[in-house]
């Protein structure tokens, strides 16, 4: 089943379970709910309990981190790169350099489209020649911001999905890697991995790829934790080292930023640092429903809270 057709299955579910009427407006984008005299839309993956500002703010990474560090709130730096062909009153030459002394003080540097999603038009840099080309070609695909951040070596992001105040759920991504068996190189056993099956990593780019690992050594072979690209989703126990403090930063960003239904990303640096990464206003579960064997009963719960919150 496409990724789509689950969460509209789901969706489908609670309403007809909730006696509530559907209404599919502009080829089924929109979602019209309605029920006692009140009328709610679900538009793509956004719930009709945020504010448009909320939204705003965390469909944009640099405008995220602005208000998350405004407030006292533990996240990623980022600095501004403005396309001067779409912002005119911006000198691009500037604010390229203001990225640039990030990539000298840490050596890699992610350069991203500001409402970059699912990992797309997000890149890893390692000098400065990389680092132009990527803006480049970003602006030429007509983005108008970029945000540039120190990479960061992350062992695990965790994903809280908070509503109304609350934390509904919380799981940790693992990046994608390969475990070696003594015969085959690294880039054959991505290929097993991965490319076979219609998964493609964002690679290292310092991967040796015809090195052959040994027997049960295990090698992280990307740098993202998106699951659409391959990470793995760990369940977490609420005795799990760092968790409440994890959980208390996203509800303090949710709280920063005003939203009510939101997805937080919290990185667990190697270094034992706790930073949020960014937030999405569209709660998409589809790929976890895939990966954890009681996933769809999972996302109902939590997609069903946010349609009773609507009423």
């Amino acid at each position: 089943m496409k990724e789509e057709k689950i969460f509209y299955k789901i969706i489908d579910d609670i309403c007809r379970e909730k006696e509530i009427k559907q209404t599919l407006l502009s080829y089924g984008w929109i979602r019209e709910l309605s029920k006692n005299n009140k009328i709610r839309h679900i538009i793509g993956y956004q719930f009709d309990i945020n504010s448009a500002s909320s939204y705003k703010i965390v469909s944009d990474k640099f405008a995220t981190y602005e208000v998350l560090h405004t407030n006292g709130i533990p996240t990623i730096p980022h600095k501004m790169i403005f396309n001067s062909k779409t912002r005119s009153l911006y000198y691009n030459d500037e604010f390229i350099e203001e990225a640039l002394k990030i990539l000298r003080a840490n050596k890699k540097i992610v350069v991203k489209a500001n409402d970059s999603y699912k990992g797309k038009d997000v890149y890893l840099c390692s000098n400065e020649n990389q680092v132009r080309n990527i803006v480049k070609k970003l602006f030429e695909e007509n983005n108008d911001t970029l945000s540039a951040c120190p990479y960061i070596d992350i062992d695990f992001e965790y994903r809280v999905i908070c509503l109304n105040g609350k934390v509904s759920y919380v799981y940790k991504k693992k990046k994608p890697y390969i475990t070696g068996d003594g015969v085959h190189t690294i880039k054959e056993l991505i290929y097993d991995k991965f490319i076979k099956n219609n998964i493609k990593p964002s690679l290292f780019l310092e991967l040796e790829l015809e090195k052959i690992p040994k027997k049960s050594e295990e090698i992280t072979i990307s740098w993202k934790h998106n699951l659409s690209s391959g990470a793995e989703v760990i369940l977490v126990s609420d005795n799990e080292e760092n968790i409440e403090k994890i959980k208390n930063i996203a509800l303090l960003s949710a709280k920063a930023v005003n939203i009510n239904f939101a997805s937080v990303d919290v990185s667990l640096t190697s270094d034992k640092k706790i930073q949020v990464m960014e937030i999405n206003g569209n709660v998409c579960m589809n790929k976890f429903i895939d990966l954890v064997p009681n996933g769809y009963e999972i996302a109902k719960r939590i997609y069903k809270e946010a349609i009773e919150l609507m009423f």
